[in-house]
């Protein structure tokens, strides 16, 4: 019975000592994970790369289009009762069987550059689609900052408000010790156990946050709900002095240089400038070429008929012709059609001013809520230092029964505010810090 008891022992001990390295070896998962995972998962991605994919293939289809267009056909048929001879040119009843074959080439010599430009205008269309590929990526990976720093926020009350449970277990623990002396009256453990109540109460509370805020990252990275995520909540941006006022211009110079919606919206203006260009087009001739062969084989079903070979060289046929298009009058859709991409052009460019002065607004904005956050921070951070020793005055001065239980929980709970808004003011700055070094030209998720 005793070795039983052993042997099942030993198991327990093995059993939890592999569950311990499964615990030691959870991922950790940090931003920069995080965002490509949400970017590599996204349905919203991958319906951008196959549009991108289109706007390739169409790029390819117009460059082939100034390629001579080539076309073969092959015919049968065959003849009963009365048809025409192709031999005597007359009528007959005899039954025949004729072959025709025939080759064609076709090439547009000049159509006013419009294929010129529908191929320019491809190309564009394709970097316009890698450029709003990219802008997907950028936006799922903001998406996923947010969720992420909110995440670290949550588990970052969730460490505060276990701590403070803990502390105000000492404190009961204490205060009763204290009361089997003669030291502290029934109603200051009273207060006691009333303000451990009130801390568990807050605990639960922001462990359901964390658990929600935790889903949303997961459902913002496309992350299975029941698996198992934890973040790296330690990496962080070195402190360092706010931006100054001067350095504004030049974030707005690369941001409008190098953002995604900046560049997507001088694509705009040029295309829209080659779609003039194209209507301009359709006003001149177009000229175009073919050339052509052709031969045929007959038979008479009731009498032999010469070779095929002689036939097929005998009746060898070649056309070379070109054909010249004048637009002349077309009811004034051409011209109307000038002035419709015209317009088109003027509101393209003014869209384009527009986006331009969106985003130095944003990125004006971007660096006053940085520097707003890291003054934030700064005094978040010696607020916290003062509700410390206010803290420890006031846990001293208890102990010497000379503060009661509600003042100490007062104190207490001023200084877990002021280390909750610390870190609500420290994310903050770092997430702030991460945009304005995206309008700075430097990419959300790392190459």
């Amino acid at each position: 019975m005793k070795r039983k008891i052993a042997v099942g022992f030993l198991a327990c001990l093995v059993v939890v000592g592999v569950r311990a390295q499964e615990v030691d070896t959870v991922r950790m998962w940090n931003l920069q994970e995080c965002m490509r995972y949400a970017v590599e998962n996204s349905p919203r991605a991958v319906r951008q790369q196959l549009a991108s994919a289109n706007l390739r293939a169409s790029y390819h289809e117009a460059i082939m289009q100034h390629l001579p267009s080539l076309s073969g056909g092959v015919g049968v048929s065959a003849g009963f009762g009365r048809n025409v001879d192709p031999g005597t040119n007359t009528y007959t009843t005899v039954n025949t069987l004729s072959n025709s074959y025939s080759l064609n080439a076709g090439i547009t010599v000049f159509n006013g550059l419009q294929l010129l430009n529908n191929t320019r205008a491809s190309r564009i269309s394709q970097l316009r689609g890698e450029e709003q590929q990219q802008q997907v990526e950028d936006a799922i990976s903001q998406e996923t900052m947010q969720a992420y720093y909110d995440f670290a926020y949550a588990l970052g009350t969730q460490t505060l408000a276990r701590e403070q449970v803990e502390a105000s277990r000492d404190n009961l623990r204490q205060g009763r010790r204290m009361m089997s002396l003669g030291l502290r009256g029934a109603s200051d453990v009273a207060q006691l156990e009333a303000t451990l109540a009130s801390d568990e109460y807050n605990l639960t509370k922001v462990e359901n946050n964390a658990r929600t805020c935790e889903l949303r990252l997961k459902q913002t990275m496309n992350y299975p709900p029941e698996a198992r995520l934890q973040i790296d909540t330690a990496q962080r941006y070195d402190l360092v002095p706010s931006l100054e006022t001067a350095d504004v211009t030049e974030i707005v110079d690369l941001a409008t240089a190098t953002l995604p919606g900046a560049r997507m919206s001088a694509m705009d203006v040029r295309l829209a400038r080659l779609d003039l260009s194209t209507a301009k087009a359709r006003l001149f001739p177009s000229l175009s070429a073919s050339a052509g062969l052709g031969t045929s084989y007959f038979k008479n079903l009731k009498t032999d008929a010469t070779p095929f070979s002689r036939q097929f060289r005998d009746n060898l046929s070649k056309s070379v012709s070109a054909s010249l298009s004048v637009p002349i009058f077309g009811g004034w859709s051409r011209q109307t059609n000038i002035v419709r991409m015209r317009n088109n052009l003027r509101s393209t460019q003014q869209s384009h001013l527009e986006t331009q002065r969106q985003i130095a607004v944003e990125v004006e904005q971007a660096v006053l809520d940085l520097n707003g956050s890291f003054a934030e921070r700064q005094q978040a951070e010696k607020q916290v230092q003062a509700r410390l020793m206010a803290y420890r005055v006031a846990l001293r001065k208890y102990q010497e029964g000379l503060l009661s239980a509600l003042d100490l929980q007062t104190t207490a709970n001023q200084l877990l505010e002021a280390r909750a808004n610390f870190l609500r003011s420290d994310l903050t700055w770092q997430a702030k810090r991460k945009l304005v070094d995206y309008y700075k030209g430097i990419p959300l998720l790392a190459r």
